[in-house]
């Protein structure tokens, strides 16, 4: 998945589609890039992208609202109900059933409508109640729903590791209302996913039970051991 909302890291349509081809080929994984309907540019970024995704099995298509952190002050003061709407109908349409992933935070109740009445994937971040949002989003769009998690799996945790988790937790609305001062390494690990296979499989296994069905993960330290050890979990 192409996570970045940023326009300097978006993947040219072409690399997108070369991209999934290549899956296509070997039979995954999905190519799955981001759409932020508030950013100026989202109507011809997701008219290139689902052109270039339209013919393709192994692809889905992330639709968010856009944080404000990646927006111009112009963007960040549109409300992107109705570009959330346009933006689903024409990613469903084009997709086919293929997955079509919608985020959740700050829209919680057009979120709830669109994933309703269109049959698209809530897509949640990893916060405090999480299995409480996911299973309430489950029943309201009446399928399973996706949760974004950075991860760390093994022994100890080494500093880039901490770093990369605190930042995360840092954002987190929920986590953040209910710390007064610096948040520490302890608070990062009540919104994220650290410890051995089997530990964190534990806590996966709980997601499932409440209505996820996939999971995506940032590794914390981006190394091929770690995205390895994340493939060994399963929802």
């Amino acid at each position: 998945m192409v996570d970045s909302e940023r326009s300097e890291d978006d993947l040219p349509p072409l690399d997108i589609e070369r991209a999934a081809c290549i899956a296509d080929k070997a039979g995954g994984p999905a190519i799955v890039p981001t759409v932020p309907v508030r950013r100026r540019d989202s109507p011809r970024l997701l008219e290139e992208y689902l052109r270039s995704l339209g013919s393709r099995e192994m692809a889905g298509l992330c639709i968010v609202a856009g944080n404000p952190a990646y927006l111009s002050s112009g963007e960040a003061s549109e409300r992107p109900g109705k570009s959330l709407w346009r933006a689903c109908r024409l990613a469903v349409e084009a997709m086919d059933k293929r997955p079509v992933l919608l985020g959740t935070e700050g829209v919680e109740g057009v979120s709830t409508r669109i994933c309703a009445a269109l049959g698209v994937t809530p897509f949640l971040l990893l916060d405090l109640g999480a299995e409480d949002e996911a299973e309430a989003f489950s029943a309201a769009a009446r399928r399973s729903v996706a949760v974004y998690a950075p991860f760390y799996i093994g022994d100890g945790l080494p500093e880039p590791a901490i770093s990369v988790l605190i930042s995360y937790a840092s954002r987190r609305r929920r986590l953040r209302s209910s710390v007064s001062g610096v948040l520490g390494v302890g608070e990062a690990l009540r919104v994220s996913l650290v410890g051995d296979v089997g530990r964190v499989a534990e806590r996966v296994a709980v997601l499932a039970s409440r209505g996820v069905g996939i999971l995506v993960g940032y590794p914390a330290v981006l190394t091929w051991e770690q995205v390895k050890q994340f493939a060994r979990l399963a929802l």
